[in-house]
């Protein structure tokens, strides 16, 4: 009875985390429809703040919170693939990223292609149909060290 009672809390907060979610099941009669109030909180399933899972009543599937972003089916907790995307973004390469944040480096990997293809889908979806006269485009430029004695074996250099 006191767990119940001390996670009663979180429930209500769930509960009101779900009137901003929609069915993500597009055969489901209320896809991307939130006025209908049919996505209850079903129970907790991971440490994390996201990881949260849901049921649309009218389809009567779950569905993680975390479906359609980079994080879906990603066992490392928010903070941690956090504190990988700042250490990268400011300038660190992958083993340092890797030992400054205390995973393997084919886990920072990992999450470069995970947030890299996201980031793919989420430009091609929002970048279509302008029609400007003119554009200025920036990008974060990285240099990667290439080592002479590599260099010396390829005959493009």
């Amino acid at each position: 009875m006191a767990k119940k009672a001390k996670n009663e809390p979180y429930h209500q907060m769930m509960k009101s985390r779900a009137s901003t979610l929609f069915c993500p099941y597009e055969d489901c009669i209320d896809h991307k429809n939130k006025a209908n109030e049919n996505i209850i909180f079903i129970r907790r399933y991971g440490r994390g703040e996201t990881q949260n899972l849901f049921k649309c009543t009218s389809c009567k599937r779950t569905f993680s919170e975390r479906r359609g972003t980079p994080l879906f089916e990603c066992h490392l907790p928010d903070e941690k693939v956090y504190q990988i995307l700042k250490c990268l973004s400011e300038g660190n390469g992958i083993r340092a990223t890797s030992r400054i944040v205390g995973v393997s480096k084919d886990t920072v990997g990992s999450i470069i292609n995970r947030i890299g293809d996201h980031m793919e889908d989420v430009a091609a979806t929002l970048m279509t149909d302008y029609h400007l006269e003119e554009c200025q485009l920036d990008e974060l430029w990285g240099y990667i060290f290439k080592k002479k004695r590599i260099c010396q074996n390829l005959s493009a250099c």
